[in-house]
């Protein structure tokens, strides 16, 4: 799925999304876009141990997930989220990652533009609308 460059910035506002990233810096550049725009921000996280207490504590609507997290493939983290029912935007600095999971997602290739971030989780909060 690549995510459409048309979108209502406002149709974000009050959308519950997870943030798994292991490099600090892209994860709090991450929160502070999202939060912008008056997204709920879970965490960020940068282990999938941390992802799945935070899900078991609030469920939100949609996940950004770094693929790599400190050497762990998250795939199954994101099986796992996509099962019930999380929309999951898939961030990678990989080109073409080897994905073990056939749900549909969306992907970004770092870097990207804000402008990118925001049209995938459009396209994925509209799925899930």
């Amino acid at each position: 799925m690549h995510p459409d460059t048309a979108f209502d910035p406002g149709a974000l506002k009050g959308v519950s999304i997870l943030v798994v990233e292991d490099v600090w810096q892209v994860a709090n550049a991450l929160k502070r876009v999202l939060e912008q725009l008056e997204i709920t921000v879970l965490g960020p996280t940068a282990t999938a141990i941390e992802a799945r207490r935070l899900v078991a504590d609030q469920r939100p609507l949609a996940a950004l997930v770094d693929v790599n997290l400190k050497g762990e493939m998250a795939w199954s983290l994101i099986d796992e989220l996509s099962e019930q029912g999380i929309r999951v935007v898939v961030v990678s600095g990989y080109a073409h990652p080897t994905a073990s999971t056939s749900r549909p997602i969306a992907y970004l290739q770092k870097p990207f533009a804000e402008a990118e971030l925001m049209a995938a989780l459009h396209a994925i909060v509209g799925e899930a609308s």
